[in-house]
């Protein structure tokens, strides 16, 4: 898997699986997912952002997630991997990783200074079954339970986000 030669170790993970069609697009569809077929990470996006913030509901869903801080780490015909770099110390925020899947996959790999934590998701296919893992890997101690508080309150959500982005992935496959 593309996503073990990404993030081979880490501390904190979530995982989700759907059973597909066995000759449809499932990972192209994936890519396609509109905002209007994730509602619920749509409304906690505005319950976040006290109605601040409002994604258009045509737009696919990871084109938005890659042009804010995540980039594609990489891509095989069964498998798309992306990712992130978290500052959580200094200028908080993403770190840039690069242009290109392999260089921003080098770059996310390098990252070992402390305050950092990194967090990749894939979304893979073999035998039928469409699946999505989260990891995320903290760089030191005090990012750890740093980050474990934040983990507490995000995984629930984050998890149900990824089993919605399944889902509908799985019913555009289909209608495709």
């Amino acid at each position: 898997m593309l996503l073990d030669e990404v993030l081979p170790r880490w501390q904190f993970d979530e995982r989700h699986e759907v059973e597909v069609p066995g000759s449809v697009d499932v990972l192209g569809a994936i890519e396609q997912v509109t905002w209007a077929e994730v509602p619920l990470f749509r409304a906690l996006l505005f319950a976040g952002s006290l109605g601040r913030v409002r994604m258009p509901s045509d737009r696919p869903f990871l084109t938005d997630l890659t042009s804010g801080g995540f980039t594609v780490l990489g891509r095989d015909a069964s498998e798309v991997v992306i990712g992130s770099v978290v500052r959580m110390a200094g200028p908080a925020g993403s770190v840039p990783l690069g242009d290109t899947p392999v260089e921003a996959a080098d770059r996310f790999r390098a990252v070992s200074g402390p305050g950092h934590y990194k967090v990749a998701f894939n979304f893979s296919l073999a035998d039928g079954t469409v699946r999505t893992e989260t990891r995320v890997l903290t760089t030191d101690d005090d990012t750890r339970r740093r980050f474990s508080l934040y983990w507490l309150l995000i995984r629930l959500p984050s998890g149900l986000i990824r089993a919605e982005w399944l889902r509908a992935a799985r019913r555009r496959a289909r209608a495709a």
